[in-house]
């Protein structure tokens, strides 16, 4: 395809298409450990209509819910990425740690919530350059993803 710039001067763009599904799978299979496991549809996770801490619960409550540091799962979707749609924690805003030790307080006065990472999975990006058969190059890159969150002493 042919474009005429604003110089007159015309200028060659390659048309190229996303490799399938099934292609990008198999080329992420060959790094371990990868991104697959964290994988969703988007639309399938999407935060709570309160992220204010969850001090109470109800009967037959989650892990996630009755943490001392609760969170949820969110999406985190990237098109330039092969998986687009990982599932990510997110802690929810309590101030410190929930905990039941101390009568004065529903929190911990030291110890803090924060995210647990994933050791560094394999994710695809795309390069967005053309390969000779007329499809988008992927590289692969490590990334880290929240799985959880758990409470800890401040670092120092």
């Amino acid at each position: 395809m042919v474009i005429g710039s604003c110089y007159g001067n015309p200028v060659k763009r390659e048309v190229c298409q996303q490799p399938t599904e099934e292609a990008l799978e198999a080329l992420l299979l060959q790094y371990t450990p990868n991104a697959l496991s964290f994988a969703t549809t988007s639309g399938s996770y999407s935060p709570p209509s309160s992220t204010s801490c969850p001090v109470s619960y109800g009967p037959g409550a989650s892990l996630d819910i009755r943490s001392t540091c609760p969170y949820y799962n969110i999406e985190d979707t990237d098109t330039d990425r092969y998986p687009q749609t990982l599932v990510e924690a997110e802690c929810y805003s309590c101030q410190n740690c929930i905990t039941d030790l101390l009568e004065s307080s529903d929190y911990h006065p030291m110890w803090r919530c924060e995210k647990v990472m994933t050791p560094e999975l394999w994710v695809l990006r795309n390069t967005y350059t053309c390969d000779s058969e007329g499809f988008y190059e992927y590289t692969a890159m490590k990334t880290r993803i929240p799985f959880m969150c758990t409470c800890g002493r401040e670092r120092v």
